[in-house]
C-alpha cells in the first residue's frame, strides 16, 4: 500500500464506527501474501479493526470479507477505498442513494444470491458502479457481492469471458457491462427462477444455514429444485448432510413433495458409492413412498454391506410406520 493511500485510509477511517470485524481468507494463491499485507496495512491504518484470518486449502482466490457479505478479490486503493469503507459502515452512512422503487425490489427477493462485479485499476467507470452495488449490497438482506479485480485476476476474468469493465453477472447467461440498469437487475433477481440454481450455488445456501429457506422456497414453487437430487448423491458426507436436512423439512410439511426425489433416487442408486446408497436409503423412507417397500426389501436381503442393509431395513420401517404397520397402503373401496 503506497504511504499516499494509507493516509488517505486514515482519513476515510475516521467516521468508522469502532470494532469493525473484516474476514480474511488466504490460500494456495500467489496473491494470498499481498492480501495478507494488505490486511495487516488496513488494521494498522483502521484501529480497533479485528481482522479474522482463515486457512483454506485449495489454489482458488484469496479475499477480504465484511460482515454484510461483500467479498472483495481485490485490493481496493485509491478512489476505489470509499467503496472498501463503505461496505464497513453500517447500512446507510454514506451509502449511494438508493430509490424506494429500489428498496422494493431488494425486499422481494425469495432466496440470497450472489452477485459478481468485475473492476479494473484504470477503469473510470467502475468507482461509481462499486459504489452503487455495496450500497445495495448492505441494503438488500438476501443479496450477496463478489467484487473481481480482473487486472489481478485475469484467469478469472478470462475464465467467465469478461470483455469489458464494469461487468456485473448474475448468471452465466445474465450480464451487464458499463452503465449497469439497476432497475432491469433487480427485477431479474426478483422473478429468476430460483429452480435453475446450480448445485454449487444452492450447496452455498445451506452452508450459510438456510436450509430451512431452500426447502420453504421448493414448496412455494411447488416442485423440487433439479440441483438438490445432485447434493443428495453427492460423494461428500457435508454436502449430502445439508441436502438430507432439507429433504426432512420437506417430508414433515409436504410428504408430496418430498416422494418427487424417489424416482430420481432409485434411477441413481445403482451407480453409487456404498455410503452414498445409504444416505438415499434414508431419505426414500423419509420420503414415505410405499411402492418402495419391494426394492427396499431386495436391497435389505441381498446387498453385501451391513450398513446398506440395515439402512433398507430402517427405511422399510420408517415407510410402513407411515400405513399402520404395512409396507404398503391398505386397498381402497
Amino acid at each position: 500500500m503506497r504511504p499516499e493511500d494509507r493516509e488517505r485510509l486514515q482519513q476515510l477511517a475516521a467516521g468508522l464506527p469502532p470494532n469493525i470485524r473484516l474476514r480474511l481468507t488466504l490460500t494456495r494463491h500467489d496473491l494470498s501474501d499481498r492480501f495478507q499485507a494488505y490486511g495487516r496495512q488496513l488494521q494498522e491504518a483502521v484501529p480497533g479493526t479485528e481482522l479474522i484470518t482463515v486457512m483454506e486449502s485449495d489454489g482458488g482466490p484469496p479475499w477480504l470479507e465484511t460482515e454484510a457479505g461483500i467479498r472483495f478479490h481485490a485490493l481496493p486503493e485509491g478512489d476505489k477505498f470509499d467503496s472498501l469503507l463503505d461496505a464497513l459502515r453500517p447500512p446507510g452512512e454514506g451509502d449511494a442513494p438508493i430509490k424506494e422503487a429500489q428498496r422494493e425490489w431488494l425486499g422481494q427477493i425469495p432466496l440470497p444470491v450472489e452477485i459478481q462485479l468485475y473492476i479494473a485499476p484504470a477503469c473510470p467507470f467502475c468507482p461509481a458502479a462499486l459504489q452503487q452495488w455495496v450500497a445495495l449490497t448492505k441494503t438488500g438482506r438476501q443479496l450477496r457481492l463478489r467484487v473481481i479485480d480482473g487486472g489481478l485476476f485475469p484467469e478469472i476474468a478470462r475464465e467467465n469471458n469478461i470483455q469489458a469493465v464494469p461487468t456485473l453477472v448474475l448468471e452465466p447467461h445474465l450480464r451487464w457491462s458499463g452503465r449497469i440498469p439497476v432497475n432491469a437487475v433487480l427485477e431479474q433477481l426478483v422473478t429468476r427462477d430460483p429452480g435453475r440454481l446450480g448445485s454449487e450455488a444452492l450447496d452455498g445456501l445451506i452452508k450459510e444455514g438456510l436450509a430451512g429457506q431452500v426447502a420453504q422456497a421448493m414448496m412455494d414453487q411447488g416442485h423440487l429444485f433439479p440441483s438438490i437430487f445432485d447434493l443428495l448423491t453427492h460423494p461428500k458426507w457435508p454436502v449430502r448432510l445439508g441436502a438430507m436436512v432439507v429433504m426432512e423439512t420437506i417430508a414433515a410439511s409436504d410428504p408430496g413433495l418430498a416422494a418427487e426425489v424417489v424416482p430420481v433416487l432409485r434411477r441413481r442408486y445403482d451407480r453409487l458409492e456404498d455410503a452414498v446408497k445409504g444416505d438415499v436409503l434414508y431419505i426414500i423412507g423419509e420420503a414415505g413412498d410405499h411402492r418402495m417397500a419391494p426394492f427396499l426389501e431386495d436391497v435389505a436381503t441381498t446387498s453385501g454391506n451391513a450398513e446398506v442393509c440395515q439402512a433398507a431395513q430402517e427405511a422399510l420401517a420408517s415407510i410402513q410406520q407411515r400405513y399402520g404397520g404395512r409396507s404398503w397402503p391398505p386397498a381402497e373401496g
